[in-house]
Order: C-alpha cells, then structure tokens, then sequence
C-alpha cells in the first residue's frame, strides 16, 4: 500500500531512503462530504479522482476543512531532521496542511499551499521536521482547504509495516485497527461492572467514549462519571470464542496511562476458563502497569500440583511511557520470555508441566483493558488525570 523508494546521495554506498505515501492509499481518513467516491479506487467516501501528474494513478481531490489522512507504521531510524513534502496542486492560494504523529499526539507543524494555476497543475512544498527515532502513524490533517494532494515524501524515512520479529515466526493474525470502528467479528466488548474479580471501581462499557477506533489506533478510555452505579467508566475486549492460540509470539505497540488508581492490561487467559475456572485456566499477563511504577510487569498465574493458586513474574526495565513501546510474549512447550521494544526481561520454564504448569500447554485468548482502582493499584486519588487513555497501534500474533 505503500511504496518505499530512494534517491542518489553521492556515491553508491550513501543511498538516503525515501519514504512516499500516495495520498489515496491512506490506512485511515475522515472526508467531510458523504458519498464521494471519485473513480472508484476506494469507496469509503473519500474523493480520489485520477491524476494527470507524472507517474498517473490517482489523488485524494478537493480537500476541505477539518478532512484528514492517516498512514501508518513509518519508521523514523534516527532523531533528527527530515524533510516532508507534499505534492499538491491549487487553482488560488490559502490551503494549509498540519502534519502530526499518533493522531495528534506530536505535532509537527504546517506547510502552506500556493495556487499552481489549476487542480491538475501540480507542484511541490516542504519544509524541515524534528523527529525522534521511532515508528509512527503520519497524520495529514487539512486547516484550511482548497487543493489536491498526490503524494507526501519523507527524506530519511521508510514506509510499511513493521517486519516480522527474527527467529523465524510467521504472521498469523493481526489487528491494525484501520477502520472507523471496533472490528467485531475479531473482539468482544464486555459490559459489565463485576471488578474484574480485583476490586475494581469501573464499569466496563461499549460505547465510544469507553472503546473506539480512530486515526489507526485503538484507544481504551477511562473516564470519571456516575454510571450504572459506579463512579468511573472504562472498557475492556478479548478474543474469546474468535480467535485462541497455543504458543506464539503475541505483542502489541502501544502506549499506557499513568497515575494512582490506573491498571492497563494486555494480557491471556486458557480457554478453560469458561469450565474449569480460575486459576485453573490459567493466565498470561503480557504487559501490566500499575499506578505511576516507571516498570511494567509480565506474570503467569495458574494451579499448581498442590491445587494452590500459583503465580510467577518480573518487572521490565525502567520505561518511558511518554513514547510507544512494543510490548511481547514469545510462548512455546518449554518457555515463556517477555520482550519490551525487543529486550528480554523475564521468563519462566513450563516444559512438561513443571510445578503444574499443564495449564500453559492449551490455547489461550486475548484481552485488552483498562482498569481503575483494585487490589493491586488501589484507588485513584485527586492527582489522577481523567479521561486516561490506553493507545493501541497494532495486535499481532506470530506462529512457527
């Protein structure tokens, strides 16, 4: 979807990457205008007509005020100065573009767009961005309007997806949380005030302000309101019944709320649970996070020998959680490591059963959520920031 080319900087060893996003190809966007199809290479309502600039296919016509593009998952490889551009053409001057990061999470400014004389009549502006290293999703936000856009270049950056982890896994299913809205034919959103078994003081609902999507990401939000009896709303999601795996490697990018009384969790629990209960079924804690801890912890809990509850795990290194971080299981019949950002930080032997470990030979599904209060955190007090959003850029789980 997007296409990744390169320019000549000297000699043939100094080869500067050039990340191009054809505007039509976007992975998420919002038009203004229902029902603008243009020539029909998208249908969801965007207008894309073809285009009469070098290299043909399309653009994404007429833009107006408060439209936006998103393209995910380009990669930054160093922090720095990189130039962005756009190609655009304009019958008179005034257009302006607002170029960000994560949906508006890091701006990075604006470029004006001249008149080229005419809405096929096309042209090239830019200008300089300060980016620290990292993958992101690049939002094209549209602040006053009036002209097409072909394609936005980035010096020094690569387009795509993120490339499978090394070890020789295999992509199996995914959730790159694209569209406009929760894709339920792979998720369940729980509605419910149970406490999550914890304590918990929110009650878990589905509607938007709780759980969406929008601009490429998931975005889980905590909110302080009196609703069915409770003082704070939140959401959670899994995977039961749709989608379950035994061993893989499962991650997820995203990034986490803090303050007293905040509890986000990507996490799996065995199929079992329905039947045999829980501990029994078993549970893998891939990423929790509790209050304003600078660590994030990977644990298993289940039933041991004995019939005694049982749990093991670790903290990871001290994080940022200003930033993004890929957060990861990698599970097979001997062990369980866990990754952030690709470093080991902690693992546990379950080969055959060891200290009642059967539990972890089964499969297992995936949840989201995000928790308020509990057992673990506590409650929030008046230093709590609401609403408290948890952001997820992408689900994915590898098989070998």
């Amino acid at each position: 979807m997007l296409a990744q080319t390169a320019t000549q900087g000297g000699s043939s060893a100094n080869v500067a990457a050039v990340c191009t996003l054809q505007a039509e190809d976007y992975a998420n966007a919002f038009d203004t205008t229902a029902g603008n199809t243009g020539n029909q290479h998208r249908t969801d309502n965007v207008d894309i007509e073809a285009t009469t600039d070098a290299g043909g296919g399309y653009n994404v016509a007429w833009t107006a005020n408060g439209e936006w593009l998103a393209h995910n998952n380009v990669t930054f490889p160093t922090s720095g100065a990189y130039t962005i551009a756009y190609r655009v053409a304009a019958p008179s001057a005034g257009g302006v573009i607002s170029a960000d990061l994560n949906g508006g999470a890091i701006p990075l400014g604006t470029t004006s767009v001249p008149a080229t004389g005419g809405w096929q009549n096309w042209t090239t502006v830019q200008r300089t961005v300060n980016v620290n290293a990292g993958t992101y999703n690049v939002g094209t936000f549209i602040s006053s309007a009036g002209f097409n856009l072909n394609w936005i270049s980035i010096a020094g950056a690569s387009c795509g997806g993120t490339p499978p982890p090394p070890g020789g896994w295999t992509l199996a299913w995914a959730d790159e949380f694209n569209g406009s809205s929760l894709d339920t034919s792979k998720w369940n959103i729980e509605v419910n005030g149970d406490g999550g078994g914890n304590n918990e003081l929110q009650y878990y609902t589905a509607r938007p302000e709780n759980i969406r999507v929008t601009g490429g990401e998931l975005v889980i939000e905590a909110r302080k309101e009196a609703y069915a009896g409770k003082q704070y709303t939140s959401g959670r999601i899994t995977t039961q019944n749709k989608a379950s795996w035994q061993y893989g490697r499962m991650e997820a990018r995203m990034k986490i709320p803090t303050g007293k009384g905040t509890w986000p969790a990507f996490w799996m629990l065995g199929n079992s649970i329905t039947s045999a209960g829980w501990p029994a079924s078993g549970e893998i804690d891939i990423m929790e996070h509790v209050n304003s801890e600078a660590v994030t912890h990977g644990t298993i809990h289940w039933r041991d020998n004995n019939n005694a509850y049982a749990n093991y795990g670790g903290p990871s290194g001290n994080l940022d959680f200003a930033q993004y971080h890929v957060y990861a299981v990698e599970w097979d019949a001997s062990v369980i490591r866990w990754y952030v950002d690709g470093n080991k930080f902690h693992e546990v032997n379950i080969a055959g059963g060891i200290n009642g470990t059967s539990e972890f030979h089964a499969p297992y599904f995936l949840l989201f959520n995000l928790a308020v209060g509990g057992n673990w955190p506590g409650s929030p007090d008046g230093s709590t920031a609401f609403p408290n959003r948890m952001q997820v850029d992408y689900v994915r789980v590898y098989r070998k």
